[in-house]
């Protein structure tokens, strides 16, 4: 049995997904800093409350634009809630950085939240991949 070609199959598969999975990434990341740019830098609301507020809208976005657009899966229930599982997950990995980037770094509410992404795309992307295998 050759493994190699099989891995490099696989491998071959991986990057184009990968490339639409970051370009979704980078429209939902949008709205997202969008959004948070705006309440934290100018409605002035609180840090926390506001990130998980945003997170929270913006996966469902997120779901859908992965699941056509990146895996080519079919929505099922089950699907719908593994990612969401994956999300909050990773909406955890993200407030607990935010807490201690705000506690070791001088910087304005606003400035943040962008500095988690880095951790949570790739956070994101493994379990996401697990969960939305594409369709057969």
């Amino acid at each position: 049995m050759n493994y190699s070609g099989s891995w490099a199959v696989k491998k071959k598969k991986q990057i184009p997904r990968l490339l639409r999975f970051s370009a979704v990434g980078l429209v939902v990341t949008a709205v997202s800093l969008a959004a948070n740019m705006l309440l934290l830098k100018f409605a002035h609301t609180p840090l926390i409350p506001t990130y998980v507020v945003v997170y929270i809208l913006t996966i469902g976005m997120s779901y859908w634009l992965n699941a056509r657009y990146t895996f080519k899966s079919a929505h099922h229930w089950r699907r719908v809630m593994l990612y969401y599982l994956v999300y909050l997950s990773s909406m955890l990995l993200g407030t607990g950085l935010l807490v201690v980037f705000r506690a070791v770094l001088p910087l304005e509410n606003w400035l943040l939240p962008p500095l988690v992404i880095p951790f949570t795309v790739l956070w994101n992307y493994f379990w996401s991949a697990r969960f939305l295998k594409p369709a057969s």
